[in-house]
């Protein structure tokens, strides 16, 4: 009888650390391995100049409900964002993007946002006719 319990235990006691291993292994860059709900995609933000671009595209994009991650590549105009699309689309996110001042992908930035940017943040002659 006590052999029948220590065995359940142990079981027990490895099945726990064997899931605590799995939900935080990581990958062979040190990343966390992203959820099979979880999709990541990349977004042009072509008029994104400063760093100041950068958190304000942050901040749009986090605000998204869904959104798990972003991080913003300045030299490469290249918003990476985490989301769960069962909550939002790309679609939502570029929508985010372009209400914050900036162009997202293939959609023009909402010209209200854009004229609303510190000049840093505006690209020259890209807005003149708005």
């Amino acid at each position: 009888m006590k052999s029948i319990f220590l065995t359940l235990a142990l079981g027990l006691a490895l099945g726990a650390c064997n899931k605590a291993e799995n939900e935080t292994a990581k990958t062979d860059d040190g990343a966390t391995p992203i959820a099979a709900s979880v999709q990541q995609v990349d977004i042009k933000v072509p008029t994104i100049q400063c760093n100041s671009c950068v958190g304000h595209v942050e901040d749009a994009l986090t605000a998204v409900d869904g959104v798990s991650g972003v991080k913003i590549d300045l030299d490469a105009e290249v918003a990476h964002a985490s989301f769960d699309p069962a909550k939002t689309s790309l679609a939502a996110l570029e929508k985010a993007i372009t209400l914050a001042g900036y162009d997202a992908n293939e959609t023009k930035s909402y010209s209200a946002a854009y004229a609303a940017l510190d000049a840093c943040c505006k690209v020259p002659g890209s807005h003149d006719s708005n």
